[in-house]
């Protein structure tokens, strides 16, 4: 049985509009324009196989990929923590 990883965020501390950005950024969204449009704008974990077991928990599949979530979230100034399940 192989482990997960698991990513705990905190967005407590952050307004409606950052939290939003935030999510958009992680996981992507669909931009709709005044004329009918809708462009599908892909977040940063779309090559990183993960599943999304609560609102603020990350299940990695892969420990690889556990670096690249890691600057992710840095760089969106998101606190987090670590474990295994």
């Amino acid at each position: 049985m192989t482990q997960k990883i698991m990513i705990l965020y905190d967005l407590q501390k952050k307004s409606n509009g950052e939290r939003s950005r935030i999510l958009q950024k992680l996981y992507g969204y669909r931009d709709k324009s005044n004329y009918d449009y809708a462009y599908e704008r892909k977040g940063l974990l779309e090559n990183i196989q993960h599943e999304k077991s609560r609102k603020t928990v990350l299940k990695l599949k892969e420990k690889k990929d556990l670096s690249k979530i890691t600057e992710i979230l840095k760089s969106l100034n998101v606190e987090f923590e670590i474990g295994r399940s």
